[in-house]
């Protein structure tokens, strides 16, 4: 079975890919409505998403808890819940999946910060 910080990762290069996908199309177009979504793909998507798996192969020691599995988890749905939420909100389809998808991403972050805080040691030289 594959490692959580793998699994970040590897969701993270799809997020990324998918954006990159999304830029040409909007350049091609020449119609950079969506953009802010576009941004907040990569961003949450991809560099957010790889920070967390970066982090936990730093810290096996937090990434073999079970919190670490249900962050992967709240990460992954905000990314999918939030991006769309911000391209429903710019086209006037209401902002209700933006604002849970923004909730659903403070939470993950929330996770993120509890777990480096209470496993700095995992960070410290030997």
């Amino acid at each position: 079975m594959k490692s959580l910080p793998y699994w970040f990762v590897g969701v993270g290069s799809l997020f990324v890919l998918a954006g990159m996908a999304w830029g040409i199309q909007m350049s091609m177009t020449q119609d950079f409505t969506l953009a802010p979504a576009h941004a907040h793909n990569n961003l949450i998507g991809f560099v957010i998403m790889t920070v967390y798996g970066f982090y936990y192969r730093l810290v096996p020691a937090a990434a073999s808890k079970r919190l670490a599995l249900i962050h992967f988890w709240v990460a992954l749905i905000s990314a999918l819940v939030f991006v769309p939420g911000i391209a429903m909100a710019i086209t006037g389809k209401g902002e209700t999946l933006a604002e849970v998808g923004s909730i659903l991403v403070v939470l993950s972050m929330l996770i993120f910060a509890w777990t480096v805080w209470t496993n700095r040691a995992g960070l410290t030289n030997p």
